[in-house]
């Protein structure tokens, strides 16, 4: 009976909460006297109804409820559960959306970057290239069929690092202006870009990057052309995000997602159209502009609870129907940037995949 009793409660407390969300669904009577949703209401609800995150990593909203993924790793099982009883908590301390009430608050992890130089042994140097500040990473010994190869990485070093060692490649991390997709930013990159032009061969140099990076990595490459510039050897599209055109996936894994959610204080911010682009300035967000001849082999990352899943297989496919050699890698249970942590099992597959994949393609 207790445990019956419990459940009752949760259940009840679950539909509680689903009726004081910010914006209350009313219902209204029809002539056969079935009730319906009322439509102005349900115009109005929020984007997420009320969020609880149970201990074991269930999430309810209101009347619904969504187990943790099966199959996935046990760390990554911890790693989700942690981040969204972390966010959940930091919601429920600032009223918002979400809340996890049985759950204890995790200590916090150890930063992505000191994580990652603990799993992967690599040399760390600062420098400036084409007047851009860059950090370098690269193997305690580089291998000789490797030592004419260098890959550009965009956005996080946790990436960079785990390329770096799992390739035995160089990897230059470029700290772009902007803070995300912008103009400034596909600037710094090409700068580095050109620089490295003068040491490497084209087909010699890679570029990849995560997200807001990720999406820098394509625009760039869709605006080399028009500087007149070489393409590169290969290309890691890592969950591009940003822009307009975000597809399904921003909609419907909203509440699953452990990075991105916007019930969570952390969340990804609401979405503005990006200004139009002139047409010799490169293209607002991933999914804008024609690929053009000489694309390079593409590797395209994402995981089935990324909010930023549609905007990845979309690309995929628009890179395949242009006759790219596109390799698309979806992870099952995985969130925005999964690979950010350096101790799931999913992280380090996909790490070393793009590891193989520039060490395969880059001449």
């Amino acid at each position: 009976m207790p445990i019956l009793a419990t459940w009752i409660a949760r259940v009840l407390a679950c539909a509680l909460s689903a009726a004081l969300t910010a914006s209350t669904i009313s219902v209204a009577q029809d002539t056969s006297g079935t009730q319906k949703p009322d439509a102005a209401a349900l115009a109005n609800a929020p984007t997420i109804s009320q969020m609880i995150v149970d201990p074991d990593g269930t999430l309810h909203f209101g009347p619904r409820t969504v187990p943790p993924p099966v199959l996935y790793s046990d760390e990554a099982r911890a790693a989700y559960i942690k981040m969204m009883v972390q966010h959940a908590k930091a919601s429920e301390a600032k009223g918002g959306l979400a809340a996890a009430p049985a759950a204890e608050t995790p200590t916090a992890g150890v930063p992505s970057k000191k994580a990652a130089l603990a799993a992967y042994p690599v040399v760390e140097e600062t420098s400036n290239i084409g007047g851009v500040g860059v950090t370098i990473y690269s193997p305690k010994v580089i291998p000789a069929k490797n030592r004419y190869k260098v890959v550009m990485e965009f956005e996080m070093d946790a990436e960079a690092i785990a390329v770096a060692s799992l390739g035995q490649l160089k990897v230059i991390k470029v700290n772009y202006r902007g803070g995300g997709p912008s103009i400034p930013g596909n600037e710094d990159i090409v700068a580095v870009y050109r620089e490295l032009l003068k040491t490497y061969k084209p087909k010699s140099i890679g570029m990849f990057g995560a997200s807001g990076g990720c999406t820098l990595a394509q625009t760039t490459i869709l605006w080399l052309p028009t500087l007149k510039l070489p393409l590169p050897g290969a290309i890691g599209l890592n969950t591009c995000s940003g822009g307009g055109n975000h597809g399904d996936a921003r909609y419907t894994m909203n509440g699953l997602d452990a990075a991105l959610s916007t019930a969570f204080p952390s969340g990804n911010p609401a979405f503005h159209q990006p200004p139009a682009r002139k047409p010799d300035e490169p293209p607002a967000t991933a999914l804008d502009g024609d690929i053009p001849k000489g694309y390079p082999p593409a590797f395209l990352l994402s995981g089935t609870r990324d909010m930023c899943l549609s905007e990845t297989v979309l690309l995929h496919r628009k890179l395949r129907n242009a006759g790219v050699d596109a390799d698309l890698n979806v992870f099952e249970g995985m969130w925005h940037f999964f690979w950010e942590n350096p101790d799931l099992p999913e992280s380090h597959e996909a790490m070393a995949a793009l590891g193989k994949f520039f060490d395969s393609h880059l001449q």
